[in-house]
């Protein structure tokens, strides 16, 4: 399998500054895997090094509560580059999963080769640096938002800003994703198109 044109010219667009030779020595790091729908990539308590892009497909992140009911952190569509940050940056047990909702094939790379190519190349680094920023503002926006927001302003925000996700995803993990019940989401919705 080849990576599409599109997709190089994509973060060619992002980060100018990479050269031919910096896209090629971090395309020989990283190698496709293809997933089902319900596989895993990252399993709870498991240790992984890898980090993703996401060519096609979709992905959720989760972890259970204390009554086994499945709360989901995130979903990750084309274009999103992700991992379990907790597991990957510490090299501690992952505290979440990681699991596909649809045929989902991926670009992956094992963190570590990943740091030790960018040590020596300060246009991976920067755009490493950008990539990981990036992840951290959205992490603090995302807390922020469960803190401060009410589940209709964060509902609103998700149809904005992620709307195909909303055809995409079964309304119960919507639900979920936004920390109300699938009934509370049947009400905000309702209201949304009252308006």
């Amino acid at each position: 399998m080849e990576i599409s044109f599109e997709v190089i010219e994509n973060y060619r667009k992002k980060y100018p500054y990479l050269k031919d030779e910096d896209v090629e020595q971090m395309l020989d790091l990283v190698n496709f895997k293809a997933l089902e729908v319900g596989e895993l990539f990252v399993k709870y308590e498991e240790i992984n090094t890898n980090v993703f892009l996401v060519l096609n497909g979709l992905f959720k992140s989760y972890y259970l509560d204390q009554d086994g009911d499945e709360i989901i952190m995130n979903f990750y569509k084309e274009n999103d580059i992700s991992g379990n940050w907790y597991s990957t940056l510490l090299g501690e047990p992952a505290r979440l999963c990681i699991e596909a909702l649809e045929s989902t094939t991926i670009l992956q790379v094992d963190i570590k080769k990943l740091d030790a190519l960018v040590f020596d190349n300060i246009n991976l680094l920067r755009a490493y640096n950008h990539i990981l920023k990036g992840k951290l503002i959205n992490s603090l926006h995302k807390i922020w938002d469960n803190m401060n927001e009410k589940p209709e302003t964060r509902f609103l925000k998700l149809q904005k800003e992620r709307p195909d996700l909303l055809e995409r995803i079964p309304q119960n993990q919507i639900a979920s994703y936004l920390g109300v019940t699938p009934v509370s989401l049947s009400r905000i919705k309702k209201r949304v198109l009252e308006k």
